[in-house]
């Protein structure tokens, strides 16, 4: 992994650049830099950084890492650890006291990967340096689960994708982001004692061990997030928090599963974002094709690539609906799934808490969603 160091205090910089020599990271004097030059040294073709810009696809093949030293007043560092993960591919972490909880919180919500504490450097930073190898052997890929119309099935699909990929990579994460009425704890016969709402509202000390008190787990492997208990909970969850909640929860699992309502709200929003792929789960009807168009429109508003999204025509075979070819020349797109329609498995799955890939493998509809979940678990290829 390339290593940079940015810092205005020369005695700083020089502590995390001998730390670095020590733990036979190579940090040679052209990678120490003033805050404010940083970025450019990274986005600079030809430099010592990755010699890609903000567009390039992916992270260098190297793997950068920038260790950015806090300053007295952090406004300025703040600042440009936002500009790091927004313009290079570069993981962050921040250097400083660990004293002002607050501040720790704020370098974490600005998209640095860790807040190292400068009084325990060594230690704190051998400890980075190995899980940052290791989410780059094995980064977890979210799979976001969204249905532009009500009543598509998408938490059925969410739960059986989850499941399906439980099973080909031995766990996966699933969080229930419908916020007001989520549906997937008892479609799992699950009754957690935490929800998204009791995580993020210990936000200032999130870490992968509160996550996982939080979690709530079945025999096939999925590791459910449910959704909060009371609606008056709801105001928890904010942006912020789920930032932070997905960055954790991608860390510990190969797979997160992210159940979604269509009302876009702001966590909502952020989710979207941070996603690897969004799935819209529709059915071959008019509104719902209406839907989609408009869902699809937004996304690319808010910056989701089209070559993220999939579409998946779900209860396919109801009687009077359109035909594939129809809805799929009206979306100007090709579906990537198709499920049939199976109400008397499904709902008997359903009713009985146990996903209907578990229930009735066997099954043309579970035989789909396994399919599906199969395919969801290759990257995403352009044009797809």
């Amino acid at each position: 992994m390339r290593c940079f160091v940015a810092s205005d205090d020369a005695s700083i910089a020089n502590q995390i650049s001998t730390i670095l020599v020590q733990l036979h990271h190579d940090c040679p004097a052209s990678r120490i830099m003033p805050l404010d030059a940083v970025v450019a040294s990274l986005e600079s073709p030809g430099s010592n950084g990755s010699g890609s810009s903000a567009s390039a696809a992916g992270p260098a093949a190297e793997g950068e890492i920038v260790l950015v030293a806090f300053p007295p007043n952090p406004d300025r560092a703040l600042a440009i650890v936002r500009d790091i993960g927004r313009r290079t591919s570069a993981s962050v972490l921040a250097v400083g006291p660990a004293t002002d909880t607050k501040l720790v919180l704020r370098a974490l919500r600005e998209g640095a990967s860790e807040y190292l504490d400068l009084a325990d450097l060594r230690t704190e930073l051998f400890d980075a340096l190995q899980r940052l190898d290791s989410v780059e052997q094995a980064a977890g890929r979210i799979v976001v689960v969204l249905a532009p119309s009500g009543g598509s099935g998408a938490s059925t699909v969410a739960v059986n994708v989850a499941t399906g990929l439980a099973q080909k990579q031995s766990s996966c994460a699933l969080l229930d982001l419908k916020l007001g009425a989520g549906d997937l704890a008892p479609l799992l016969d699950l009754k957690p004692t935490h929800t998204v709402a009791d995580l993020c509202r210990n936000v200032e000390r999130m870490d992968q061990s509160l996550l996982q008190g939080c979690l709530a787990s079945t025999s096939t492997g999925v590791k459910l997030l449910a959704a909060p208990a009371r609606i008056a909970d709801v105001g928890l969850v904010t942006p912020e928090a789920i930032d932070l909640v997905l960055s954790l929860i991608s860390r510990c699992y190969p797979s997160v599963v992210v159940d979604l309502d269509h009302s876009f709200r702001p966590e909502q929003i952020r989710a979207l974002l941070k996603a690897d792929v969004v799935v819209l789960v529709l059915r071959l009807d008019f509104v719902s094709l209406r839907n989609t168009r408009i869902t699809l429109e937004f996304l690319k508003e808010i910056g989701v690539p089209r070559d993220k999204v999939r579409i998946v025509a779900n209860r396919h075979g109801q009687p009077s609906e359109l035909s594939t070819t129809q809805a799929e020349e009206s979306l100007g797109v090709k579906f990537s799934n198709s499920i049939p329609d199976d109400p008397k498995t499904v709902n008997r799955a359903n009713n009985n808490g146990v996903p209907v890939v578990i229930e009735t493998p066997s099954a043309k509809v579970s035989r789909a969603l396994l399919e599906l979940a199969a395919n969801l678990a290759e990257p995403v290829k352009a044009g797809v």
